[in-house]
């Protein structure tokens, strides 16, 4: 396991786990920056410095996204990610995402997966910040932050994924690449379950994601428009298969 603390607004750290597999811990502060830090321990960190002076709600977009990922992202690549790979292809993306969030609160931030997909199998070059065209985002809100919300607009509240417990509001934002965030109707700390059970969910009700694209990065980290010292994502793995 790794451990160490990451200071840049652009950091990032390989993190190695049993079995040769790797995943990447990255700072990514890449709206504003002001001396965040990111202390890790194997698959957890924890934020520190968040400013407070939280982005205006007319901005829309937070400061960053501190996360864990695996798959190939700013020039970082990780190992035993077995991706990309064909959704079609997929049999399960088994996960973990855990935090320390009911000590925090649902204000200025969220918990929440950011899940690429591509339109090919080529794995994304280091100056590439989106899917690019014919791709799509898939991502999984713990909670709905009392001030924020996800792209686009609620389109179905109360919806049943099936294999995942609980009920989530699904949000479609449809411009290029499209994005689908499915969000918890009720606040959680974290979830253990089956990533393909979304991915199945949104190609089957055509949110954006389709059986012809490639799951390209799973991340499982924090947006913050503002606060949130010592948010911590206390557990994370993601397996591909």
């Amino acid at each position: 396991m790794t451990s160490g603390t990451i200071n840049q607004q652009f950091g990032a750290a390989p993190i190695g786990v049993s079995g040769g597999k790797t995943y990447y811990l990255q700072s990514n502060w890449w709206q504003t920056y002001s001396n965040e830090t990111e202390d890790f321990s194997g698959l957890s960190f924890t934020v520190h410095n968040p400013q407070n002076a939280s982005v205006p709600e007319s901005n829309g977009a937070p400061m960053g996204f501190p996360s864990i990922f695996i798959g190939q992202y700013a020039g970082n690549g990780t190992t035993g990610s077995n991706l990309p790979k064909l959704v079609s292809s997929i049999a399960s993306v088994p996960t973990i995402y855990q935090t320390n969030n009911s000590s925090i609160g649902l204000t200025n931030h969220n918990a929440a997966y950011d899940v690429w997909f591509t339109q090919n199998a080529t794995p994304l070059s280091s100056g590439q910040s989106n899917p690019g065209a014919g791709g799509a985002y898939l991502m999984v809100w713990m909670f709905k932050p009392t001030d924020r919300q996800p792209r686009g607009s609620d389109v179905h509240a109360g919806h049943s994924v099936t294999g995942v417990s609980g009920k989530w509001d699904v949000w479609i934002d449809t411009t290029s690449p499209p994005c689908v965030s499915y969000v918890s109707s009720t606040p959680i700390d974290g979830l253990e379950f089956d990533l393909n059970d979304f991915i199945k969910d949104a190609v089957s009700n055509s949110y954006g994601v389709t059986s012809s694209m490639y799951l390209s990065i799973v991340f499982g980290g924090f947006e913050i428009w503002g606060g949130a010292e010592g948010i911590q994502l206390t557990q994370f793995c993601a397996t591909v298969n």
